[in-house]
């Protein structure tokens, strides 16, 4: 468990950027030092971020709610290609020339392909429970759930509990909020989203990433599981890997002060 945060407050905290074509993205923003960006997985918020922030002291936090997420507005056609051009208009907005970039799951994909086309902006990237390959849920019963959702969503319903499952218990509370916030996702974003994610293949991409690598997993994630490690240990052999035994696959959840300690420790090596 971790101490309290006000989960309820979480909302009041957010700035809003408007995009050119008139777009919302929200993003909360807090503490001093290098940059680094955490970017949110499928259907969470920057709100995934607040068990662990706390804890990252020493770096200026950018949290921002990817399209379609929290309180910014969806694309028409989402990819996680355009998702890191709304990151680096951000970045230049906040003036922030260079940044490392940590990421969960569907973030951790943005991260990739954020490291992958703007290079020189990027100096490290940090994948917690991240894949290159998405599409491989495809093999899944996932892409049918998540077809057969209907409006209104129900945050208490049996997929949604299955959905936010962790390998070890998590504070109630954020749960709640997490789960609320993806039952207002409405269920053409849900599904459009998932299609994203069956399309997307960042293999090639993964070519031109030359900056430092963290891969951080755990054993028990059932989602983005042994088959996308593998992928990613190809495309990475020489990243710095972290495997959690007994963690599932929202580790920044379950441990959050471990986890910022091991993102901590690999930016300050390698980033300073």
């Amino acid at each position: 468990m971790t101490e309290a945060v006000d989960q309820s407050g979480w909302n009041g905290r957010k700035r809003v950027f408007t995009t050119e074509d008139g777009r919302r993205l929200a993003y909360v923003e807090s503490g001093e030092g290098p940059p680094l960006f955490l970017l949110h997985g499928y259907t969470d918020s920057s709100r995934s971020w607040s068990l662990i922030e706390p804890h990252l002291a020493g770096f200026r936090l950018v949290m921002p709610d990817l399209p379609g997420h929290g309180l910014s507005t969806a694309m028409p056609r989402p990819s996680v290609e355009a998702f890191a051009d709304d990151i680096v208009r951000l970045a230049d907005a906040l003036g922030i020339a260079q940044f490392a970039v940590a990421g969960h799951s569907m973030g951790a994909i943005t991260a990739f392909a954020l490291a992958a086309r703007y290079g020189r902006r990027v100096t490290a990237v940090a994948s917690i429970c991240g894949s290159l390959q998405p599409g491989l849920l495809a093999r899944t019963t996932l892409g049918a759930d998540i077809r057969a959702l209907v409006d209104p969503i129900d945050p208490e319903s049996r997929f949604l509990r299955e959905w936010h499952h962790c390998a070890r218990p998590v504070n109630a509370a954020f749960i709640r909020w997490i789960a609320e916030e993806a039952a207002a996702m409405p269920a053409i974003v849900w599904q459009a989203l998932f299609d994203m994610l069956v399309a997307t293949d960042l293999r090639r991409a993964a070519g031109g990433i030359d900056m430092p690598v963290l891969l951080l997993s755990g054993d028990e994630d059932s989602l983005f599981d042994t088959p996308h490690r593998a992928v990613l240990r190809r495309a990475f052999p020489q990243a710095a890997m972290e495997m959690l035994a007994g963690h599932g696959h929202n580790p920044h959840w379950e441990v959050p002060v471990p986890v910022a300690n091991i993102l901590a420790g690999f930016l300050r090596e390698r980033v300073g």
